[in-house]
């Protein structure tokens, strides 16, 4: 072969146009609210990441963010696809201008206050001029059983000291020392605890239930009637039935009026606090 031959061969090769490589599609992403650990969102979102990845035909990578209130504001700045959250931060993000909420997970949430085996409480009197933990002071939780205790005569702030945690483990352990006598929580938070804390843990009092999270479209790239659809045909899936047992909630289904109108008296104040300087 002479060196031309070898010369066109090599000229030939080097101009041939590559091949397109097909663009992989953007990530839908999942926002969940920060109730919990991070380690405890992703596992327990990993069934629901799992089924939406095979009905909507593209990745899904479930998020959260450091605090309630950075999750609001990126939720508010359009950072989410779908958006998983309380109640009353689902609504005042509705009135902040967002897409009305989709569906509603189920059953509600029970607000409990817990004390130590060790150190048992037998009357909520005995709260008055002590200290009360909590961990989500935006939660939907927090803001209906504060108001509460207002109702019974134990005002938070003056008739006892709110001292929040840092984490849920962080609550079991605050009663455990002795600093608080009792923990204002969720259920899930309460199911969160590490589960050697939490077997030295005792349930004082189930105050309410409260609507379970709301979840509303974010982004918009995808229908939100498909989006509802979708959410609703979750629970009675393998997968559904998987993030049942890892998450407590049994259904999804659409929101009512009721849902709406148990949250309606701490819409303002949530978004007031997520964003006052």
């Amino acid at each position: 072969m002479s060196w031309r031959t070898i010369l066109f061969a090599i000229l030939a090769i080097a101009t041939v146009s590559p091949q397109p490589v097909a663009a992989q599609p953007a990530a839908f992403q999942v926002g969940v609210v920060p109730n919990v650990s991070a380690r405890v969102i992703v596992t327990t979102y990993q069934p629901m990441r799992t089924y939406l990845e095979r009905e909507l035909g593209q990745p899904v990578e479930i998020v959260t963010a450091p605090d309630f209130r950075t999750f609001y504001q990126r939720h508010l700045s359009g950072d989410y696809d779908l958006v998983i959250t309380p109640a009353n931060l689902g609504m005042a993000a509705e009135r902040a201008g967002q897409p009305l909420a989709i569906a509603v997970y189920e059953p509600g949430i029970p607000a409990l206050l817990v004390m130590a085996q060790a150190r048992p409480v037998s009357d909520l009197a005995e709260l008055r001029g002590k200290t009360l933990a909590l961990s989500n002071p935006t939660s939907l939780v927090a803001l209906r059983t504060l108001g509460w205790l207002g109702e019974q005569g134990i005002r938070p702030g003056q008739d006892v000291t709110l001292v929040h945690a840092r984490n849920d483990d962080s609550l079991g352990q605050l009663l455990m020392s002795g600093e608080a006598p009792l923990a204002l929580m969720s259920g899930g938070e309460f199911r969160a605890i590490r589960e050697d804390l939490r077997a030295r843990l005792q349930v004082f009092r189930e105050v309410m239930r409260v609507p379970g999270f709301f979840v509303l479209p974010g982004k918009g790239s995808v229908d939100r009637a498909r989006l509802g659809q979708l959410l609703t045909a979750f629970p009675p899936t393998a997968e559904g039935q998987e993030f049942v047992r890892l998450s407590g909630f049994q259904g999804i289904r659409p929101v009512t009026e009721a849902d709406r109108a148990a949250v309606a008296s701490v819409v303002e104040e949530t978004h007031r606090l997520l964003t006052q300087p």
